[in-house]
């Protein structure tokens, strides 16, 4: 996945802290299973909740986002030294739903202008889909191709062009290309829950 972002660069020690929990999460418009840090507290929460497949929102690599809680891993499951690609922040309230709706909503009326840029800068790729982070900081672009030259120039060009903070994921026919780090576990298969499970 190709990202043009801005960091500090400097590393907190939160950030270096092993999580008390690890959990599986799906999240994205086109899902994708990942390993994310949880704290006892929350996991104490999320215990509480009736049923499996709790709405959380975490923080992935691409910014705060909506995701499907599909199982918090027992100890031992999980080696401790395996990466997590973000932390679960919370469960989802009814506020978040709304905004997630609302996100989506503006997704899909400039689904067809990031088409027409794709176009005018002769891309050869094709946008698939397109989401906003829960936040509305980050926008990701979901382009059919192999990660190549071609969605790196777009995340480049978008930049240049003053949209904002772009992510350009490619899909293939398999789903989510997966990075070679290792924070992602797999491709997910279907839909997200609709639901949320506390507020």
């Amino acid at each position: 996945m190709v990202s043009i972002s801005q960091t500090s660069g400097v590393e907190t020690e939160e950030a270096k802290a092993e999580p008390d929990e690890i959990a599986l999460v799906r999240y994205g418009l086109v899902p994708q299973v990942a390993r994310f840090g949880v704290t006892a507290e929350l996991n104490e929460q999320i215990s509480r909740q009736p049923g499996r497949g709790c709405s959380v929102v975490v923080e992935s690599e691409r910014g705060v986002e909506l995701g499907q809680l599909l199982e918090v891993v027992r100890k031992g499951i999980v080696a401790s030294e395996a990466s997590v690609t973000g932390n679960v922040v919370r469960l989802a309230t009814d506020a978040d739903q709304a905004n997630n709706s609302e996100n989506r909503r503006q997704a899909e009326l400039e689904f067809f202008e990031w088409q027409n840029r794709i176009d005018e800068w002769k891309l050869q790729l094709q946008i698939i889909d397109m989401e906003w982070t829960l936040d509305r900081k980050n926008v990701v672009l979901y382009v059919l191709n192999d990660q190549d030259a071609e969605t790196t120039r777009l995340a480049l060009l978008a930049a240049a062009g003053g949209y904002g903070v772009i992510h350009v994921q490619p899909v293939n026919a398999e789903g989510i290309e997966q990075k070679s780090g290792g924070g992602g576990c797999g491709s997910g298969g279907g839909g997200c829950g609709s639901g949320g499970c506390g507020s």
